[in-house]
């Protein structure tokens, strides 16, 4: 049986292994797309995310008017800073009965870069308008305490009013026709893995050629398949 085993497909036996078999290749694609498109349709909750962007400013008494250097060591200082004001966020909005500091940070991304004065806000919410209001409140408290709380006065008139306002939020997931895409991938390579499985463990002997090659002996005769037709 060793060689029987050592035997491999040629790329034409397994084209014609695989189309022989294209009925379950194809059972299996339809049915794992399926619960693809009923997970990304049906069961995954959609989450909406909004935008909006500040930038750092630090007036000079120069006569290029802004002191660029200080702001840009403050962006990252102040790029934190944000993501401490979420008490106020939920006191503002109310939010104190629908979720808790740590669910509101969980939604949130305060982003910036070493090389501009941008300080980038998105918040991800299962609710479009949710989201907007929490971006947008974002800005607006950071603003507020930074410029009304002796703590930060170090931030005081540093951060600017919104330079892009949140917009409701955009759907970002789940990626529907990625998913299904995936389902389809998936779904034909599980058909054809279980194809080969099924003629990986197949023991059957073929041809005379096998026979002969395995038991070392010389195969007499074959009885060839026929139709027996009955005739009334």
């Amino acid at each position: 049986m060793e060689n029987q085993e050592e035997k491999g497909l040629s790329i034409i036996e397994l084209f014609n292994l695989l189309l022989k078999n294209w009925l379950l290749i194809g059972i299996s694609t339809v049915l794992i797309a399926a619960v693809a498109g009923v997970y990304a349709f049906v069961v995954a909750t959609p989450m909406y995310e909004s935008k909006s962007d500040i930038i750092v400013q630090v007036e000079s008494s120069s006569e290029l008017g802004y002191d660029y250097t200080t702001a840009l060591r403050l962006v990252p200082s102040i790029a934190e800073f944000m993501k401490k004001v979420l008490d106020d966020v939920i006191e503002t909005l109310n939010l104190e009965t629908q979720m808790s500091t740590a669910q509101l940070r969980s939604g949130l991304t305060v982003t910036s870069s070493n090389t501009t004065f941008f300080v980038y806000v998105s918040y991800v919410s299962d609710d479009p308008e949710l989201s907007q209001e929490i971006a947008n409140q974002i800005v607006a408290s950071a603003r507020k305490i930074a410029n009304e709380n002796e703590t930060f006065s170090s931030f005081k008139d540093k951060i600017s009013d919104p330079t892009t306002v949140a917009k409701l939020g955009v759907q970002t997931s789940p990626n529907k026709p990625l998913l299904l895409i995936i389902g389809v991938l998936l779904g034909g390579i599980l058909g054809v893995g279980i194809v080969l499985v099924m003629e990986l463990t197949n023991n059957t002997y073929r041809t005379k050629e096998e026979l002969e090659a395995d038991f070392n002996l010389q195969v007499l005769g074959v009885i060839p398949s026929f139709e027996v037709k009955e005739e009334f």
